[in-house]
């Protein structure tokens, strides 16, 4: 059941133009992030953004995805 913010809502619609899931993931997706088969994030580096963070939030309590699984590890 979706347990979104009123707030959360109106930010998706006015990014996004919807409360649909397909443009929080195509955000994180095209910033590195990839989705997990058991629907968790992996990012693509320590600092997150303060839209990201938003997005992934969003997914979480509208969608029931997870949060951030791991952070992928950069080769020197």
């Amino acid at each position: 059941m979706p347990q979104a913010s009123d707030a959360q809502r109106a930010r998706m619609i006015e990014r996004f133009g919807s409360v649909g899931d397909a443009g929080p993931i195509d955000f994180l997706e095209g910033r590195g992030y990839e989705l997990t088969g058991a629907w968790e994030w992996i990012a693509p580096r320590p600092d997150f953004t303060v839209d990201e963070v938003e997005c992934i939030e969003f997914l979480v309590d509208e969608w029931d995805y997870g949060y951030v699984a791991a952070i992928r590890e950069v080769q020197p």
